[in-house]
């Protein structure tokens, strides 16, 4: 059905989301609802992803209280259509009473539009005080609009409950426009779904869907004319079009030989730019295309009519209850269902399974048709000043006046000896480069990636040229100081420029030569070991898992001398953005950066501006005026978060009475003490903590006391005596909130680090995504209903799991093999009485035991073969008769460390030492990390298969 002119508005109850979901979208298709309001969703807290996704349709979901029933069934949600601004309210919060509610402003009129759900055993006056609270909560409006499924009979007009309700219409003065049954059972019907309004509505539909369910697909028209809702245009340059040998020959025919002459970097620039531009204009001009919502690929027209022909069967066998006419919608509602059964096998085979071999291709067939992404990455309408998100996104907190006396110290003195030099590079390494690069955006200069390849090699001596008259002449090219900012909300509604995450552009040009630079600063920076030894943040071999292992090991280790611990979890507020350009440039001094790495650096960091660029649902773009970036180092470029760990490397002097470790610029501050030192564990902390405040102060970074966090671990009399002496953590004189369980670096640490809470969380985040997955099981092959399991639910168990594993109880290591259980008989059929073991092996999977003793072995490869990171290294003891004339062999055997409790077992020490010393000498000896996975993994599965 075409779509109208005025905003419709719909009701379902859809008795679970998850199911009949083909079904649905036809429905939405063939009645063009404009809001549609669903109750019964069916859908826990954070499982939008089950509902079904609509191409031009938003999702907004509200489930059922976790309080109420335990968050199981209800839920109510709202999908609205693209081009209607219809944005969430917050209303007054009740426990048990499940409302969503939107604000909608049409030339000047107001609407508030409801939706709630009322169970059958809920108390009705209760459910009116909720509702009623809502509505008063949220005025003014012009008109109101409620749709729900009440679970109030109306057709029984005598009824005390029907009595109760209509009042309550008559108060707000609503009248309710349904006026027919609308939930049919068996013989019986009722009208429970209804739509009550004080606004002008025609032609109310009542259309009841058998193959839906029970509750009727309700419809109405009102007279408010939705906003015109264009299509959305593209730009782009066709690059498959392009013809290799007319392209070829106009490329050779460029003088690019002709860039290196030049003596002015930023005329190199223009001019190489202006080839580019000037030769793809020619091959592959730009475009525009219209993208009009995309239809669900397996709904085809042919599919549509037989769906419509069934519903017109079932109409005339209502209307005349004919034999023959019964049998010709039976006839009609079988062949309908086999004929979406073929052609949803048809289209997954050709454009799912075929594809299991071009991942590329493959994820984006999943991500467009099959896996729904509700997340909507387009701004609300309300946010259509681009100057001012521009603005707010360089309102940095902290000063940004410079420090004149700590810069002339770092300008005066310096770390050591060493001396760093920029050095010109050479077409391999810039071509070793390229490569690597994974960005397909575009800067300001209109160049991507796609484009810079096919050029090559004919453009890498000029690229090359480029970047070393960059190094030669200290300047960074001017063009490449500009970023485009693409702001996206950080929440599904976003109401503050708070709510937004810019997403920062820069040239893909500018990359390049930022890597080059990054690959030398780098090598200088850990050859001299200049970087803290405990910052992990962007430096190779190193990551969140080896910074955690670091801690938690320290943390056990203390617990088995029988120490408690206090951690503390330190947030600064956007660190990246405060850097002070100036002081940073004189600790490259201090570092042994010579003057025309530092000019080069200044030039780099300096004379910077950003602008910020909206795209609107119909394609266009608004930008705002570009605005100088006078701090902090530039978001999405390759050197600023390596300038970032060097800028803070000097804060370590600040760590006098605590250990420490640092991922970037999240810090973990710890100690560990007898129960009867409390105090002056509590004092060494809050003197370390203030020495962090006077350096951030000096340093022009904010510490942020509202988000920082402490909390004590260690068995629980050991916690329970720390907290009986109530100790107060304080940074620039706030008490900073004492939590039993804190994510640190994505790991949820709680007080004994048995890591409950963190598994739960993850167990119930891989059964969401693998109930997602169970709605394409029977049109999947079974190589990808593996691939899916493996990448999509068992690797959210991977992350950290060489920290977690060796601490989980017997109760979480079941929960996690339980998981995978559940992924195997995803893939293959088992009969339900039947043990899952043996279908494991036949699908080789390794068991999660097992799974994660490869993991934590490949690590124990690496840090035993690069000695990296020496934080966990040192922790190993090799046993003395291993060595000879001063060398080790990697088949040796490491010294199991005495311990006295089973909790130091999930300690680095031990768990990684065990690791090892169980491995076969053989595989110990191999010499490369990949050949050490393959036969480990083989070794472990024929095992796993023996036993």
């Amino acid at each position: 059905m075409a779509p109208g002119k005025y905003i419709k508005f719909g009701l379902f109850n859809a008795g679970s989301l998850a199911t009949n979901q083909d079904e649905f979208l036809i429905a939405m298709g063939n009645h063009s609802v404009d809001i549609m309001a669903i109750n019964e969703t069916w859908l826990r807290s954070g499982e939008e992803d089950r509902a079904p996704s609509i191409s031009g349709y938003k999702f907004r979901h509200i489930p059922r209280p976790v309080s109420t029933r335990g968050g199981r069934g209800g839920g109510v949600a709202f999908y609205i259509r693209n081009g209607i601004n219809a944005r969430v309210k917050a209303h007054p919060e009740h426990p048990s009473v499940e409302q969503l509610w939107l604000g909608l402003t049409i030339n000047k009129t107001k609407l508030l539009i409801g939706t709630a759900y009322r169970p059958p055993w809920q108390d009705l006056e209760l459910f009116l005080d909720a509702i009623t609270a809502s509505i008063s909560a949220l005025a003014p409006y012009d008109n109101v609009i409620i749709l729900g499924d009440i679970n109030v009979n109306l057709l029984h007009t005598n009824s005390a409950k029907s009595r109760q309700l209509m009042g309550f219409f008559s108060n707000f003065n609503l009248t309710q426009i349904v006026t027919t049954a609308t939930h049919f059972v068996n013989n019986s019907c009722s009208l429970i779904d209804i739509v009550c309004t004080d606004a002008f509505t025609r032609n109310v539909k009542v259309n009841h869907i058998s193959e839906l369910g029970h509750h009727a697909f309700i419809t109405t028209e009102t007279v408010f004319r939705k906003p015109r809702c264009r299509p959305r245009i593209v730009r782009f340059r066709p690059l498959a079009d392009i013809l290799p040998d007319y392209f070829l020959k106009d490329l050779n025919m460029i003088p690019w030989s002709d860039i290196g002459g030049m003596g002015d970097v930023d005329n190199m620039v223009y001019t190489f730019n202006s080839y580019i531009t000037q030769l793809f204009d020619l091959h592959a001009p730009l475009k525009t295309k219209t993208y009009y919502k995309r239809p669900t690929p397996w709904l085809t027209d042919n599919i549509r009519l037989i769906f419509k022909l069934r519903d017109e069967a079932r109409q005339r066998c209502r209307e005349t209850k004919l034999p023959h006419h019964k049998q010709y919608y039976l006839d009609l509602k079988n062949e309908s269902a086999a004929a979406l059964v073929r052609e949803k096998t048809a289209y997954f085979t050709k454009n799912i399974n075929e594809q299991s071999k071009d991942p590329k291709l493959l994820w984006q067939n999943l991500k467009s048709d099959v896996l729904p992404d509700h997340k909507d990455k387009r701004l609300p309408s309300n946010f259509d000043n681009p100057d001012s998100i521009n603005a707010a996104f360089l309102n940095v907190p902290g000063t940004s006046s410079d420090n004149i006396l700590l810069n002339n110290i770092f300008k005066s003195s310096r770390y050591s000896s060493a001396r760093f030099s920029l050095t010109s590079t050479n077409q391999e390494t810039v071509l070793g480069i390229i490569r690597g690069l994974g960005s397909k955006a575009q800067g300001v200069d209109g160049i991507s990636l796609d484009m810079l390849t096919l050029t090559l090699p004919n453009t890498l001596q000029a690229i090359t040229d480029i970047i070393n008259k960059s190094i030669e002449t200290c300047t960074f090219p001017s063009l490449w100081r500009h970023a485009v900012v693409c702001p996206i909300p950080k929440t599904g509604e976003p109401v503050t420029f708070k709510d937004l995450r810019p997403i920062s552009i820069l040239p893909c040009l500018s990359k390049i030569l930022e890597r080059v630079v990054y690959l030398q600063v780098i090598e200088y920076l850990e050859a001299n070991s200049i970087l803290p030894e405990f910052q992990s943040g962007f430096r190779k071999g190193r990551g969140t898992a080896t910074a955690l292992m670091d801690v938690v090991g320290n943390i056990l280790e203390a617990r088995d001398r029988g120490e408690g611990s206090i951690l503390v979890l330190l947030d600064f507020s956007r660190a990246f953005d405060a850097i002070n350009t100036n002081l940073l440039l004189s600790k490259l001094t201090y570092y042994g950066f010579d003057g025309a790495s530092v000019d080069w650096f200044n030039s780099y960091l300096t004379d910077r501006s950003q602008l910020v660029q909206i795209h609107k649902e119909d394609g266009s773009t608004i930008s705002s005026f570009p605005l100088p970036v006078t701090r902090g180092v530039p978001q999405g470029s390759i050197l600023g978060p390596l300038l970032y760990i060097l800028y803070s490397a000097d804060i370590t002097k600040s760590f006098l009475n605590c250990r420490y470790h640092m991922y970037a610029d999240d810090i973990q501050l710890y100690t560990s003490f007898k129960g009867h030192d409390v105090v002056n564990a509590v004092h060494g902390i809050n003197e370390d903590l203030q020495r962090i405040v006077t350096w951030s102060e000096e340093n022009c970074l904010l510490l942020n006391p509202l988000k920082s966090k402490f909390m004590v671990l260690g068995t629980k009399k050991q916690v329970a005596n720390i907290l009986s002496a109530k100790p107060r953590i304080v940074i620039k004189g706030e008490k900073i909130e004492c939590v039993e369980q804190a994510c640190s670096l994505g790991l949820t640490l709680d007080q004994e680090l048995h890591f409950e809470a963190h598994i739960n969380n993850t167990a119930r985040n891989c059964f969401y995504r693998l109930k997602v997955l169970y709605g394409i099981r029977n049109f999947l092959s079974l190589p990808l209903r593996k691939q899916l399991v493996d990448s999509l639910v068992l690797s959210k168990l991977n992350y950290c799991d060489t920290v977690y594993g060796p601490c989980l109880l017997a109760r979480t290591d079941r929960l996690i093999q339980r998981i995978q259980n559940a992924c195997v008989r995803f893939c293959i059929k088992v009969p339900r009485r039947q043990h899952v073991t043996p279908y494991t092996n036949q699908i080789k999977f390794l068991k999660m035991t097992a799974r994660r003793k490869l993991h934590l072995a490949s690590l124990m490869f690496g840090i035993v073969t690069t000695q990296k990171p020496h934080y966990l290294y040192e922790k190993l003891t090799w046993k003395q008769t291993c060595y000879k004339h001063g060398l080790r062999s990697v088949v040796a055997p490491l010294k199991v460390p005495p311990h006295k409790t089973a909790a130091f077992r999930g300690s680095f020490k031990f768990a990684a030492t065990h690791c090892w010393n169980d491995l076969p000498p053989p595989l110990r000896d191999l010499k490369t990390i990949n050949s050490f996975k393959l036969h480990l993994k083989k070794a472990l599965l024929d095992a796993q298969v023996s036993q």
